[in-house]
């Protein structure tokens, strides 16, 4: 793989970030429940630094990172703001809508981490890529949880 065919697919890595950065930053403002939104917060604060440290390997690699997210991660947010408005902010549609972001982000991760990279760009990103793996897992018991019973019901009501 020639590095240009590397920062290309890292810039896509950097894409899938942003937006679950959106997207986590859209589900705590929208989730109407506190231990939920101190989770999303986290999350997109993770995802930030994920971007900035994938920034910083494009430009270590000689190229120019991309930013401002895709037009499918502005799709997902987009539908998150309908979902939680039909649902009046209930928390398992706000972690059902996170974990299909997380869906995205382990299969963009899991196509970069089986690429001919090697050396710190492969450590980065498989790095990245079992953080991501563990909060899609958070997300699947947080809404195994929620299934089981109301653990999480809305502070405004």
């Amino acid at each position: 793989m020639t590095t240009e065919d590397t920062i290309v697919e890292l810039n896509g890595l950097i894409h899938t970030c942003e937006d679950g950065e959106q997207g986590y930053t859209t589900a705590a403002t929208d989730v109407g429940n506190t231990e939920l939104e101190i989770v999303f917060t986290e999350y997109a604060a993770q995802r930030r630094q994920f971007v900035r440290n994938l920034q910083a390997e494009v430009k270590r690699l000689g190229g120019d990172p991309d930013g401002a997210g895709s037009a499918g991660g502005t799709l997902l947010r987009g539908w998150m703001d309908v979902k939680s408005a039909l649902t009046r902010r209930s928390g398992a549609a706000i972690i059902a809508t996170c974990e299909t972001g997380e869906e995205v982000a382990v299969a963009a991760f899991d196509w970069v981490v089986h690429l001919d990279i090697s050396g710190r760009t492969r450590a980065l990103v498989e790095r990245q890529s079992k953080t991501i793996k563990a909060a899609h897992a958070r997300l699947l018991r947080l809404k195994a949880e929620d299934a089981a019973g109301p653990r999480y019901p809305t502070d405004q009501n």
